[in-house]
């Protein structure tokens, strides 16, 4: 997580494997964790079913 005195936003940079790199931003530290949640989300939910048994396991 970062933050930018700057723009006063938080920023979060995914560390999992994706053919993109994965940002999310938000103004509070409470909003970022709940798009970091929506961007976990969508990738298991876009991940091949055996892939997202496996972490799971």
């Amino acid at each position: 997580m970062l933050y930018s005195l700057s723009q006063r936003r938080f920023f979060g940079l995914c560390a999992w494997p994706s053919p993109q790199p994965v940002i999310v931003i938000d103004d509070t530290a409470e909003g970022l964790e709940q798009r970091m949640r929506e961007a976990e989300t969508l990738l298991i939910l876009r991940m091949p079913l055996s892939e997202s048994l496996g972490r799971a396991a």
